[in-house]
Protein backbone atom coordinates (compact mmCIF):
# COMPACT_ATOMS: atom_id res chain seq x y z
CA UNK A 1 0.00 0.00 0.00
CA UNK A 2 2.83 2.36 0.88
CA UNK A 3 4.53 1.53 -2.41
CA UNK A 4 1.36 2.43 -4.32
CA UNK A 5 1.03 5.73 -2.43
CA UNK A 6 4.63 6.53 -3.36
CA UNK A 7 3.80 5.83 -7.00
CA UNK A 8 0.88 8.25 -6.82
CA UNK A 9 3.16 10.94 -5.43
CA UNK A 10 5.67 10.22 -8.18
CA UNK A 11 2.97 10.57 -10.87
CA UNK A 12 1.84 13.88 -9.39
CA UNK A 13 5.44 15.07 -9.47
CA UNK A 14 5.63 14.18 -13.17
CA UNK A 15 2.44 16.16 -13.75
CA UNK A 16 3.85 19.16 -11.86
CA UNK A 17 6.57 19.37 -14.50
CA UNK A 18 3.81 20.66 -16.79
CA UNK A 19 3.11 17.70 -19.05
CA UNK A 20 -0.66 17.60 -19.47
CA UNK A 21 -1.74 14.12 -20.72
CA UNK A 22 -4.56 15.65 -22.78
CA UNK A 23 -2.98 18.91 -23.94
CA UNK A 24 -1.53 17.34 -27.07
CA UNK A 25 -4.61 15.36 -28.01
CA UNK A 26 -4.77 15.71 -31.79
CA UNK A 27 -7.84 16.14 -33.93
CA UNK A 28 -6.55 17.54 -37.23
CA UNK A 29 -6.04 16.14 -40.68
CA UNK A 30 -2.34 17.05 -40.72
CA UNK A 31 -1.06 15.37 -37.54
CA UNK A 32 -1.54 11.66 -37.07
CA UNK A 33 -4.01 10.51 -34.43
CA UNK A 34 -2.95 7.33 -32.60
CA UNK A 35 -5.74 6.65 -30.09
CA UNK A 36 -8.00 4.81 -32.52
CA UNK A 37 -11.78 4.87 -32.74
CA UNK A 38 -14.25 4.66 -29.87
CA UNK A 39 -15.83 1.25 -29.34
CA UNK A 40 -19.34 2.53 -30.04
CA UNK A 41 -18.24 3.66 -33.51
CA UNK A 42 -16.61 0.47 -34.72
CA UNK A 43 -19.78 -0.71 -36.47
CA UNK A 44 -19.93 2.55 -38.44
CA UNK A 45 -16.28 2.18 -39.42
CA UNK A 46 -16.97 -1.36 -40.57
CA UNK A 47 -19.92 -0.13 -42.67
CA UNK A 48 -17.69 2.46 -44.36
CA UNK A 49 -15.11 -0.26 -44.97
CA UNK A 50 -17.65 -2.51 -46.70
CA UNK A 51 -19.08 0.33 -48.80
CA UNK A 52 -15.67 1.23 -50.15
CA UNK A 53 -14.52 -2.34 -50.63
CA UNK A 54 -17.67 -3.66 -52.29
CA UNK A 55 -18.33 -0.76 -54.70
CA UNK A 56 -16.08 -0.43 -57.72
CA UNK A 57 -17.89 2.65 -58.98
CA UNK A 58 -17.43 6.13 -57.57
CA UNK A 59 -19.43 7.06 -54.51
CA UNK A 60 -19.94 9.80 -51.95
CA UNK A 61 -20.37 8.83 -48.30
CA UNK A 62 -21.88 11.60 -46.13
CA UNK A 63 -20.89 11.60 -42.46
CA UNK A 64 -23.11 13.73 -40.22
CA UNK A 65 -22.20 14.85 -36.71
CA UNK A 66 -22.42 17.90 -34.50
CA UNK A 67 -19.44 20.13 -33.70
CA UNK A 68 -16.77 18.35 -31.65
CA UNK A 69 -18.20 14.88 -32.10
CA UNK A 70 -15.05 13.59 -33.79
CA UNK A 71 -15.51 13.80 -37.57
CA UNK A 72 -11.86 14.69 -38.10
CA UNK A 73 -10.78 11.98 -35.68
CA UNK A 74 -12.74 9.50 -37.82
CA UNK A 75 -10.42 10.26 -40.75
CA UNK A 76 -7.46 8.67 -38.99
CA UNK A 77 -9.48 5.59 -38.10
CA UNK A 78 -10.51 5.18 -41.75
CA UNK A 79 -6.93 5.71 -42.88
CA UNK A 80 -5.69 3.05 -40.48
CA UNK A 81 -8.46 0.60 -41.40
CA UNK A 82 -8.05 1.06 -45.17
CA UNK A 83 -4.26 1.06 -45.18
CA UNK A 84 -4.11 -0.18 -48.77
CA UNK A 85 -5.84 2.98 -50.00
CA UNK A 86 -4.38 6.42 -50.50
CA UNK A 87 -6.56 8.33 -48.05
CA UNK A 88 -6.23 12.10 -48.24
CA UNK A 89 -7.72 14.68 -45.89
CA UNK A 90 -8.65 18.17 -47.06
CA UNK A 91 -10.31 21.12 -45.41
CA UNK A 92 -12.10 23.38 -47.87
CA UNK A 93 -10.75 26.36 -46.01
CA UNK A 94 -7.18 25.33 -46.89
CA UNK A 95 -7.71 24.32 -50.52
CA UNK A 96 -10.10 27.10 -51.51
CA UNK A 97 -7.64 28.46 -54.06
CA UNK A 98 -5.76 26.29 -56.58
CA UNK A 99 -8.19 23.49 -55.76
CA UNK A 100 -6.99 20.75 -58.12
CA UNK A 101 -3.33 21.63 -57.55
CA UNK A 102 -3.78 21.32 -53.79
CA UNK A 103 -5.67 18.03 -54.13
CA UNK A 104 -2.94 16.69 -56.42
CA UNK A 105 -0.25 17.83 -53.97
CA UNK A 106 -1.97 16.02 -51.10
CA UNK A 107 -2.25 12.77 -53.07
CA UNK A 108 1.36 13.08 -54.23
CA UNK A 109 2.54 13.54 -50.65
CA UNK A 110 0.55 10.47 -49.65
CA UNK A 111 1.94 8.39 -52.51
CA UNK A 112 5.55 9.56 -52.30
CA UNK A 113 8.11 10.31 -55.02
CA UNK A 114 9.15 6.66 -55.40
CA UNK A 115 5.60 5.64 -56.23
CA UNK A 116 5.33 8.51 -58.73
CA UNK A 117 8.48 7.32 -60.50
CA UNK A 118 7.23 3.74 -60.49
CA UNK A 119 3.86 4.77 -61.93
CA UNK A 120 5.36 6.82 -64.77
CA UNK A 121 7.61 3.85 -65.56
CA UNK A 122 4.68 1.43 -65.64
CA UNK A 123 2.62 3.77 -67.79
CA UNK A 124 5.44 4.08 -70.32
CA UNK A 125 5.86 0.31 -70.36
CA UNK A 126 2.13 -0.03 -70.99
CA UNK A 127 2.43 2.42 -73.86
CA UNK A 128 5.23 0.44 -75.53
CA UNK A 129 8.52 1.80 -74.17
CA UNK A 130 9.99 -1.72 -74.12
CA UNK A 131 9.57 -2.13 -77.87
CA UNK A 132 12.78 -1.79 -79.88
CA UNK A 133 12.95 1.15 -82.22
CA UNK A 134 15.43 -0.54 -84.53
CA UNK A 135 18.36 -2.89 -84.42
CA UNK A 136 19.51 -5.17 -81.61
CA UNK A 137 19.87 -2.60 -78.81
CA UNK A 138 16.86 -1.33 -76.89
CA UNK A 139 16.05 2.21 -78.00
CA UNK A 140 12.54 3.42 -77.24
CA UNK A 141 10.63 5.38 -79.83
CA UNK A 142 9.59 8.31 -77.64
CA UNK A 143 7.11 9.76 -80.11
CA UNK A 144 5.50 6.36 -80.63
CA UNK A 145 5.13 5.90 -76.86
CA UNK A 146 3.50 9.33 -76.58
CA UNK A 147 1.12 8.46 -79.41
CA UNK A 148 0.17 5.15 -77.80
CA UNK A 149 -0.42 6.87 -74.48
CA UNK A 150 -2.67 9.45 -76.08
CA UNK A 151 -4.67 6.84 -77.97
CA UNK A 152 -5.22 4.79 -74.80
CA UNK A 153 -6.46 7.76 -72.73
CA UNK A 154 -8.01 10.19 -75.18
CA UNK A 155 -11.58 8.91 -74.80
CA UNK A 156 -11.57 9.78 -71.08
CA UNK A 157 -10.45 13.42 -71.39
CA UNK A 158 -12.18 16.44 -72.86
CA UNK A 159 -9.13 18.66 -73.43
CA UNK A 160 -7.00 16.65 -75.86
CA UNK A 161 -4.22 19.23 -76.13
CA UNK A 162 -3.57 19.29 -72.38
CA UNK A 163 -3.69 15.49 -72.31
CA UNK A 164 -1.00 15.36 -75.01
CA UNK A 165 1.23 17.71 -73.03
CA UNK A 166 0.80 15.78 -69.76
CA UNK A 167 1.53 12.47 -71.47
CA UNK A 168 4.56 14.10 -73.06
CA UNK A 169 5.98 15.00 -69.64
CA UNK A 170 5.34 11.50 -68.28
CA UNK A 171 7.14 9.91 -71.22
CA UNK A 172 9.98 12.45 -71.07
CA UNK A 173 10.42 11.68 -67.38
CA UNK A 174 11.14 8.04 -68.16
CA UNK A 175 12.74 8.05 -71.59
CA UNK A 176 14.66 11.29 -72.03
CA UNK A 177 17.68 11.39 -69.65
CA UNK A 178 18.54 14.96 -70.69
CA UNK A 179 15.17 16.33 -69.57
CA UNK A 180 14.38 13.90 -66.75
CA UNK A 181 14.96 16.37 -63.90
CA UNK A 182 12.83 19.11 -65.47
CA UNK A 183 10.05 16.55 -66.09
CA UNK A 184 10.20 15.32 -62.50
CA UNK A 185 10.07 18.85 -61.15
CA UNK A 186 6.98 19.48 -63.28
CA UNK A 187 5.34 16.27 -62.01
CA UNK A 188 6.13 17.30 -58.43
CA UNK A 189 4.20 20.50 -58.95
CA UNK A 190 7.10 22.94 -58.84
CA UNK A 191 6.76 26.35 -60.44
CA UNK A 192 8.37 26.39 -63.88
CA UNK A 193 9.69 29.33 -65.88
CA UNK A 194 9.12 29.75 -69.60
CA UNK A 195 12.50 28.24 -70.49
CA UNK A 196 11.87 24.97 -68.64
CA UNK A 197 8.30 24.73 -69.90
CA UNK A 198 9.59 25.15 -73.46
CA UNK A 199 12.14 22.36 -72.96
CA UNK A 200 9.30 20.07 -71.88
CA UNK A 201 7.02 21.34 -74.68
CA UNK A 202 4.22 22.27 -72.27
CA UNK A 203 2.36 25.55 -71.90
CA UNK A 204 1.74 25.63 -68.12
CA UNK A 205 2.81 24.02 -64.87
CA UNK A 206 0.43 22.27 -62.47
CA UNK A 207 -0.80 25.51 -60.94
CA UNK A 208 -3.09 25.60 -63.96
CA UNK A 209 -6.16 23.64 -62.86
CA UNK A 210 -6.77 21.61 -66.03
CA UNK A 211 -3.20 20.30 -65.99
CA UNK A 212 -3.44 19.34 -62.31
CA UNK A 213 -6.80 17.62 -62.84
CA UNK A 214 -5.55 15.70 -65.88
CA UNK A 215 -2.46 14.38 -64.08
CA UNK A 216 -4.48 13.63 -60.91
CA UNK A 217 -6.95 11.58 -62.94
CA UNK A 218 -4.18 9.64 -64.70
CA UNK A 219 -2.35 8.79 -61.47
CA UNK A 220 -5.44 7.79 -59.47
CA UNK A 221 -6.90 5.66 -62.25
CA UNK A 222 -3.59 3.85 -62.81
CA UNK A 223 -2.64 3.40 -59.17
CA UNK A 224 -2.36 -0.10 -57.73
CA UNK A 225 -4.06 1.14 -54.57
CA UNK A 226 -7.49 2.70 -54.22
CA UNK A 227 -8.00 6.39 -53.46
CA UNK A 228 -10.20 8.11 -50.88
CA UNK A 229 -10.75 11.85 -50.55
CA UNK A 230 -11.98 12.93 -47.10
CA UNK A 231 -13.54 16.42 -47.34
CA UNK A 232 -14.03 17.76 -43.81
CA UNK A 233 -16.62 20.36 -42.80
CA UNK A 234 -18.32 20.44 -46.20
CA UNK A 235 -21.10 22.47 -44.64
CA UNK A 236 -19.02 25.65 -44.84
CA UNK A 237 -19.36 25.68 -48.60
CA UNK A 238 -23.06 24.93 -48.61
CA UNK A 239 -23.65 27.53 -45.92
CA UNK A 240 -21.96 30.17 -48.05
CA UNK A 241 -24.04 29.35 -51.12
CA UNK A 242 -27.24 29.15 -49.09
CA UNK A 243 -26.58 32.45 -47.32
CA UNK A 244 -26.19 34.32 -50.60
CA UNK A 245 -29.27 32.63 -52.05
CA UNK A 246 -31.31 33.83 -49.08
CA UNK A 247 -29.67 37.25 -49.26
CA UNK A 248 -30.97 37.77 -52.77
CA UNK A 249 -34.51 37.95 -51.37
CA UNK A 250 -33.70 40.45 -48.63
CA UNK A 251 -34.83 44.04 -48.91
CA UNK A 252 -32.10 46.65 -49.19
CA UNK A 253 -33.96 48.69 -46.57
CA UNK A 254 -33.54 45.92 -43.99
CA UNK A 255 -29.86 45.34 -44.62
CA UNK A 256 -27.12 47.52 -43.15
CA UNK A 257 -24.66 46.31 -45.73
CA UNK A 258 -25.53 44.59 -48.97
CA UNK A 259 -23.07 43.15 -51.46
CA UNK A 260 -25.39 44.46 -54.16
CA UNK A 261 -24.11 47.96 -53.39
CA UNK A 262 -20.90 46.80 -55.04
CA UNK A 263 -22.18 44.27 -57.53
CA UNK A 264 -25.61 45.64 -58.43
CA UNK A 265 -28.93 43.81 -58.36
CA UNK A 266 -28.13 41.74 -61.42
CA UNK A 267 -24.70 40.60 -60.25
CA UNK A 268 -23.96 37.46 -58.25
CA UNK A 269 -21.61 38.06 -55.27
CA UNK A 270 -18.04 36.93 -55.82
CA UNK A 271 -18.06 34.65 -52.76
CA UNK A 272 -21.09 32.76 -54.02
CA UNK A 273 -19.51 32.30 -57.45
CA UNK A 274 -16.34 30.91 -55.86
CA UNK A 275 -18.29 28.61 -53.56
CA UNK A 276 -20.31 27.27 -56.50
CA UNK A 277 -17.08 26.71 -58.45
CA UNK A 278 -15.58 24.66 -55.63
CA UNK A 279 -18.72 22.55 -55.41
CA UNK A 280 -18.61 21.97 -59.18
CA UNK A 281 -14.94 20.97 -58.95
CA UNK A 282 -15.70 18.42 -56.24
CA UNK A 283 -18.50 17.05 -58.41
CA UNK A 284 -16.03 16.87 -61.33
CA UNK A 285 -13.77 14.67 -59.20
CA UNK A 286 -16.37 11.95 -59.67
CA UNK A 287 -15.13 11.73 -63.26
CA UNK A 288 -12.02 10.07 -61.84
CA UNK A 289 -12.74 6.34 -61.94
CA UNK A 290 -12.61 4.55 -58.62
CA UNK A 291 -12.28 7.65 -56.44
CA UNK A 292 -14.30 7.43 -53.23
CA UNK A 293 -15.29 10.70 -51.55
CA UNK A 294 -16.29 11.09 -47.91
CA UNK A 295 -17.84 14.40 -46.87
CA UNK A 296 -18.59 15.52 -43.33
CA UNK A 297 -21.49 17.79 -42.39
CA UNK A 298 -23.23 18.97 -39.25
CA UNK A 299 -26.84 18.28 -40.28
CA UNK A 300 -29.15 16.43 -42.64
CA UNK A 301 -30.44 19.80 -43.83
CA UNK A 302 -27.03 20.61 -45.30
CA UNK A 303 -26.95 17.26 -47.07
CA UNK A 304 -30.36 18.01 -48.57
CA UNK A 305 -29.06 21.40 -49.73
CA UNK A 306 -26.16 19.69 -51.50
CA UNK A 307 -28.46 17.24 -53.22
CA UNK A 308 -30.80 20.01 -54.35
CA UNK A 309 -27.92 21.97 -55.88
CA UNK A 310 -26.61 18.86 -57.65
CA UNK A 311 -30.12 17.91 -58.76
CA UNK A 312 -30.42 21.22 -60.61
CA UNK A 313 -27.10 20.72 -62.43
CA UNK A 314 -26.57 16.99 -62.85
CA UNK A 315 -29.27 14.80 -61.29
CA UNK A 316 -27.59 11.54 -62.31
CA UNK A 317 -24.82 12.24 -59.80
CA UNK A 318 -27.30 11.75 -56.96
CA UNK A 319 -26.91 8.02 -57.57
CA UNK A 320 -23.37 8.31 -56.20
CA UNK A 321 -24.61 9.36 -52.75
CA UNK A 322 -24.80 6.65 -50.12
CA UNK A 323 -27.12 6.81 -47.13
CA UNK A 324 -25.68 9.23 -44.55
CA UNK A 325 -24.07 7.90 -41.39
CA UNK A 326 -24.53 9.66 -38.08
CA UNK A 327 -21.67 10.01 -35.59
CA UNK A 328 -23.07 9.89 -32.09
CA UNK A 329 -21.47 11.29 -28.96
CA UNK A 330 -19.37 9.05 -26.71
CA UNK A 331 -21.08 6.50 -24.54
CA UNK A 332 -20.08 6.31 -20.88
CA UNK A 333 -18.00 3.26 -21.70
CA UNK A 334 -16.20 5.24 -24.43
CA UNK A 335 -15.08 8.02 -22.08
CA UNK A 336 -13.61 5.57 -19.58
CA UNK A 337 -11.76 3.72 -22.32
CA UNK A 338 -10.57 6.98 -23.87
CA UNK A 339 -9.27 8.22 -20.52
CA UNK A 340 -7.44 4.98 -19.70
CA UNK A 341 -5.95 4.70 -23.18
CA UNK A 342 -4.64 8.25 -23.17
CA UNK A 343 -3.25 7.95 -19.64
CA UNK A 344 -1.47 4.76 -20.64
CA UNK A 345 0.16 6.55 -23.56
CA UNK A 346 1.19 9.33 -21.21
CA UNK A 347 2.67 6.90 -18.67
CA UNK A 348 4.54 5.14 -21.45
CA UNK A 349 5.94 8.47 -22.65
CA UNK A 350 7.33 9.27 -19.19
CA UNK A 351 8.53 5.67 -18.73
CA UNK A 352 6.23 5.03 -15.77
CA UNK A 353 4.00 2.18 -16.97
CA UNK A 354 4.71 0.25 -13.77
CA UNK A 355 2.19 2.59 -12.12
CA UNK A 356 -0.50 0.33 -13.64
CA UNK A 357 1.09 -2.97 -12.61
CA UNK A 358 -1.21 -3.63 -9.65
CA UNK A 359 -4.37 -2.26 -11.27
CA UNK A 360 -4.43 -1.67 -15.07
CA UNK A 361 -7.82 0.07 -14.70
CA UNK A 362 -6.54 2.60 -12.21
CA UNK A 363 -7.96 6.08 -12.92
CA UNK A 364 -5.70 8.16 -10.68
CA UNK A 365 -5.43 11.14 -10.34
CA UNK A 366 -9.17 11.15 -11.20
CA UNK A 367 -11.73 8.58 -10.18
CA UNK A 368 -14.92 7.00 -11.49
CA UNK A 369 -17.24 9.64 -10.02
CA UNK A 370 -15.33 12.56 -11.59
CA UNK A 371 -15.26 10.93 -15.02
CA UNK A 372 -18.98 10.15 -14.84
CA UNK A 373 -19.62 13.77 -13.90
CA UNK A 374 -17.56 14.95 -16.91
CA UNK A 375 -19.62 12.66 -19.12
CA UNK A 376 -22.90 14.05 -17.77
CA UNK A 377 -21.76 17.68 -18.00
CA UNK A 378 -20.52 17.37 -21.59
CA UNK A 379 -23.34 15.05 -22.74
CA UNK A 380 -20.66 12.81 -24.20
CA UNK A 381 -19.31 15.34 -26.73
CA UNK A 382 -15.66 14.29 -27.29
CA UNK A 383 -14.31 17.81 -27.80
CA UNK A 384 -15.98 19.08 -24.61
CA UNK A 385 -14.73 16.02 -22.74
CA UNK A 386 -11.17 16.80 -23.79
CA UNK A 387 -11.58 20.45 -22.77
CA UNK A 388 -12.76 19.39 -19.32
CA UNK A 389 -9.90 16.94 -18.90
CA UNK A 390 -7.37 19.58 -19.95
CA UNK A 391 -8.89 22.01 -17.45
CA UNK A 392 -8.73 19.50 -14.58
CA UNK A 393 -5.16 18.46 -15.28
CA UNK A 394 -4.05 22.07 -15.62
CA UNK A 395 -5.41 22.65 -12.13
CA UNK A 396 -3.45 19.66 -10.85
CA UNK A 397 -0.30 20.87 -12.58
CA UNK A 398 -0.39 24.51 -11.53
CA UNK A 399 -2.05 24.37 -8.10
CA UNK A 400 -0.31 23.70 -4.78
CA UNK A 401 -3.51 22.49 -3.11
CA UNK A 402 -3.97 18.95 -1.93
CA UNK A 403 -5.28 16.72 -4.75
CA UNK A 404 -8.42 15.78 -2.77
CA UNK A 405 -9.27 19.42 -2.04
CA UNK A 406 -8.46 20.42 -5.60
CA UNK A 407 -10.95 18.00 -7.16
CA UNK A 408 -13.87 18.60 -4.80
CA UNK A 409 -15.68 20.89 -7.25
CA UNK A 410 -15.70 18.18 -9.94
CA UNK A 411 -17.81 15.76 -7.93
CA UNK A 412 -20.97 17.86 -8.11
Amino acid sequence: MLLYENKKIKLLNYLKIGLNPFKNFVSTGEIKEILGIASSRKDMLQTIFHLIEENEQNLIIPIIGEVGVGKTHLFWSIKQKLHYYYTVYISLENVYKKFYYNIYSEFLEEMGVKVLRSMTNELCNKWGSREKKFGFFHVADIEKVKENGFLSLSNDFEDKNILKEVIGVIVTHQLDPYKKMEAENWLLGELMDFKNLSRLNVSKDLKKRKYAFTLLKILIENSKLGSILYVDDFERLIGLIKRFNEGENESDDDTIYSSRWLYGNDEIPFEKIEAQKILNKIIDLLKIKGLKIIITLKSRESLNDIKNIIKDNNPTLLESFMEPMIIQNFTEYDIFKFYRKNMKLYLNKINFLNFLEENPKNLFPLDENIIKNIYTTTKGNPREIIKQLIKIFNLIIYSDDNITTLLEDFYS
